[in-house]
């Protein structure tokens, strides 16, 4: 019989420290930071309707999107504007079918400004609730006899 010996192989794991002066590393932290974008966080808006709305046309795809939001029950009165940058710019939509709503957006670093249309809701999604103090109901009262 043959003697079947494996062979025990073993890795070798080989470490490296670097070292750099802070000069360098000062030079490597700011040329990090050059080629990072500057980001913005836009404020999300819907705007809602009892109607149906179809045919969203915006005038700049660069500062904004418009989705639609589509319910449960398929109403499709509801739309999403999503800003990308500071700007202004329009976008329209056709309410039932029949008439034309245009719209104007303002698009700023801390919120997005929507003209207000006769019928229309404009709520604005990232924009924290006013403080409102609640009340919590107090335990029942306890009572012994």
């Amino acid at each position: 019989m043959k003697n079947n010996k494996t062979k025990d192989t073993k890795r070798k794991f080989i470490t490296h420290s670097i070292t750099c002066s802070p000069a360098h590393l000062l030079t490597l932290v700011a040329c990090l930071f050059t080629f990072i974008p500057i980001t913005y966080a836009f404020e999300d808006v819907i705007v809602t309707n009892n109607s149906k709305l179809t045919e969203i046309r915006v005038g700049n795809h660069e500062i904004i999107d418009v989705f639609p939001l589509v319910t449960i029950m398929n109403d499709k009165n509801t739309l999403i504007v999503h800003p990308l940058k500071e700007g202004q710019t329009t976008f329209s939509v056709l309410k039932n079918d029949k008439k034309t709503v245009n719209f104007s957006v303002k698009v700023e670093a801390d919120e997005t400004i929507i003209s207000p249309v006769e019928g229309f809701d404009i709520l604005p999604v990232d924009a924290p609730p006013g403080i409102f103090e609640y009340e919590l109901d107090k335990p029942p009262i306890k009572v012994n006899k």
